[in-house]
């Protein structure tokens, strides 16, 4: 088997990279990298070095969320495309309009992440043959019918309730108790933009 045969693709590394969450075995493995790059070549790693200077440059001022973005895109600055659809190929949202919706979502989620930290997400954008699979309501948020959409998420730090009582206090839509007994918070929007809540 050769080096090419088993080197992480572009997307495969930025993806790697996404899922740091600064826990002791990623920090240790981060500083096994930092050396080995070091002895290689001391340059790239100073602040002026052409990847740092070109990584933390801005995106485009126009630049929004499509169907057709790449799962690496940063919906927001702390989400990725690839977030929404779990990084499968199917669950991709279909129009703009769907994706301007879940760019609203991520726009609370960063706001709920500079309070509990890291978010993860388990599911949004479910298409109606993966919705069916997995046992999604005929009428639910994750299908992102017309001005409808929805993520189930949880803080990385495991301080659930606190979050989803957050949550209940600050989105103005729709919101799922599920944390107690599923594990996450359903976030969502339906197309009449009123106050939902329930239980699981």
């Amino acid at each position: 088997m050769t080096i090419e045969e088993v080197q992480l693709s572009a997307s495969e590394w930025g993806r790697f990279w996404f899922h740091y969450k600064d826990e002791p075995q990623q920090q240790e493995a981060v500083e096994m990298l930092r050396q080995h790059i070091n002895e290689a070549d001391p340059t790239l790693l100073t602040q002026h070095a052409s990847w740092v200077e070109r990584y933390r440059s801005s995106p485009p001022q126009d630049a929004r969320l499509t169907p057709g973005s790449a799962f690496g895109v940063r919906v927001t600055p702390s989400f990725a495309y690839g977030e929404l659809t779990l990084w499968e190929e199917g669950r991709r949202f279909l129009n703009q309009g769907q994706c301007d919706i879940a760019t609203e979502l991520c726009e609370f989620l960063e706001k709920a992440r500079a309070e509990f930290g890291p978010i993860k997400i388990t599911s949004c954008h479910r298409p109606p043959a993966i919705n069916a699979a997995c046992g999604g309501a005929a009428n639910s948020e994750h299908l992102f019918q017309p001005g409808c959409g929805a993520v189930d998420c949880y803080p990385i730090d495991g301080n659930g309730l606190a979050f989803e009582t957050w949550v209940d206090k600050n989105w103005k839509y729709s919101v799922g108790y599920g944390m107690t007994y599923r594990g996450f918070t359903h976030i969502g929007i339906r197309s009449d933009r009123a106050k939902y809540r329930w239980t699981y």
